[in-house]
């Protein structure tokens, strides 16, 4: 199997999805027969076609908001089409079908944050996420879409999903995790390679999954990746307690092989302080003291001087974090963050919020230095991070590295 770039992306924050990733993603799918499917945000129509291909005599409900040019979107005999707003909690009525009567489901949906609507906490309330997340803290254009493809479904239907990364590794959406692993039977994630999006480095997860079943919570979920040569990686079993943590193949393959590591390390909470600063780049950048930003630091950098004296020590309080000599720097966000880490040998500076301060303690920076920026520990960062454009690692996920203390 050979998986090429497959999309393009709009003003609407949508991707397109080629035929290439529409027909791994039906085929990953464990239907047999199915009367009807459902693709909501169709687009030009890539994962209708796939499903419609191998799910022939099904018939097609597809919905999307802007009309389609026919010449690039030709709906088929066997295609119902709607031109609407999927976000809407009237969808049903819009679809002209009852709620829960889908077999299939399949979706690419745009990754953005709409406005909020009263509608989406109805939407959520409907399906019972609000027992574990706030909607409003997780709203997103891609939870909703999600939420009504769960509406749609009848009991035991059969959901295929391409979703952005955080919703798997961010730790805000842990209860959202939670609700799909205990309400219904995630059986399959699959994380596909950053460069998969054109001109972008979004990173995604392919996501199967059964509504409400009695296997609910109770099998394993089974986590794969397409490689970048195209082919699928062996799988791995996680119990569901395990994916409510995190559901993504490169912190699982991880974790396993971690398990012979030697007895001799600590976590790095017990070998340093790590803070994130405060000060955001725009109130970093009206600060008539010496600051320091994620810009300021070029890779890896073993003598850093920063511009301010010991003075700045008497601004050290909840509102401000300050960087002196022996302390690391380290990128939290942006593109490559963890390549970006620096150790202060002169000076000292209000740190912005863009960075983690580690400050050893019982344990030498120098030490810690070579640690992070080791290439095993490199490629560990990058496993941990998450995001869908701007990649982060948290503040707890960075303390709870295991470093070798030998």
């Amino acid at each position: 199997m050979t998986i090429a770039p497959f999309t393009s992306r709009d003003n609407l924050g949508r991707y397109y999805t080629e035929n290439g990733i529409s027909e791994f993603l039906v085929s990953q799918m464990d239907t047999a027969k199915a009367q009807n499917i459902l693709d909501l945000g169709c687009g030009l129509g890539s994962l209708s076609f796939a499903a419609s291909r191998r799910w022939n005599d099904a018939k097609i409900f597809s919905l999307d908001i802007e009309y389609r040019n026919s010449d690039l979107f030709k709906p088929r005999e066997n295609q119902h089409h709607v031109v609407g707003d999927a976000l809407q909690f009237d969808l049903p009525t819009a679809l002209g079908m009852q709620e829960g009567s889908i077999d299939l489901a399949v979706c690419n949906p745009p990754y953005l944050k709409p406005d909020w609507r009263d509608e989406f906490q109805e939407v959520a309330d409907q399906i019972g996420i609000c027992k574990y997340s706030s909607i409003a803290k997780i709203c997103s254009a891609e939870v909703i879409f999600l939420a009504q493809m769960l509406r749609m479904l009848k009991s035991g239907g059969e959901a295929g999903v391409i979703l952005p990364d955080g919703i798997f590794t961010a730790e805000k959406f842990s209860g959202f995790r939670e609700f799909l692993i205990k309400e219904h039977y995630v059986k399959k994630v699959i994380q596909l390679p950053r460069k998969i999006f054109r001109r972008t480095e979004a990173k995604t997860h392919i996501l199967i999954l059964n509504k409400a079943t009695s296997q609910c919570g109770d099998n394993f979920i089974e986590l794969s990746c397409v490689q970048d040569d195209g082919g699928l990686s062996p799988t791995i079993k996680i119990l569901p307690v395990s994916g409510i943590e995190r559901l993504d193949y490169s912190y699982h393959c991880r974790r396993l092989n971690q398990k012979n590591i030697s007895l001799s390390s600590k976590k790095m909470m017990e070998l340093a302080e790590v803070k994130r600063g405060k000060q955001s780049s725009a109130q970093v950048s009206l600060l008539s003291s010496a600051t320091i930003h994620t810009t300021d630091i070029k890779g890896f950098n073993r003598e850093l001087i920063l511009l301010g004296d010991k003075s700045l020590l008497a601004l050290e309080s909840p509102k401000y974090l300050v960087a002196g000599p022996g302390d690391i720097l380290m990128a939290r966000v942006g593109r490559g963050f963890f390549t970006k880490i620096a150790r202060v040998k002169a000076g000292y500076a209000v740190v912005s919020d863009c960075l983690f301060r580690v400050r050893a303690k019982n344990y030498r920076a120098d030490k810690l230095f070579d640690f992070l920026i080791s290439d095993a520990t490199q490629s560990n960062l990058s496993d941990l991070s998450y995001g869908v454009a701007a990649a982060q690692i948290s503040m707890k996920q960075l303390a709870d590295l295991d470093v070798p203390v030998r």
